[in-house]
């Protein structure tokens, strides 16, 4: 190895420059849910190809708002189910 090339190009991470360009754009990944680049074409972690559908929100909120989605619709078909009857 060349010390001149190994000093030059010692790689320890992002740097300042990177850290600020990408910061704030963050989201994650439809597959797997690893925090990603928001326009990251492919997941670092599971290589899946993300093609601009990395969501903002977190695997756990997309569950829980699910969830909350089927229990409201439950609850408006009761509702409306004693009210007809």
């Amino acid at each position: 190895m060349c010390p001149d090339v190994d000093d030059e190009y010692d790689d320890q991470g992002p740097s300042e420059e990177d850290i600020a360009r990408f910061a704030g754009d963050e989201a994650f990944c439809p597959d797997c849910g690893a925090l990603i680049w928001d326009q990251a074409e492919i997941c670092p972690k599971c290589h899946a190809y993300i093609g601009g559908n990395a969501t903002s929100r977190s695997p756990v909120q997309r569950w829980v708002q699910h969830r909350w989605t089927i229990v409201v619709v439950i609850l408006l078909l009761i509702a409306f189910l004693l009210c007809v009857l």
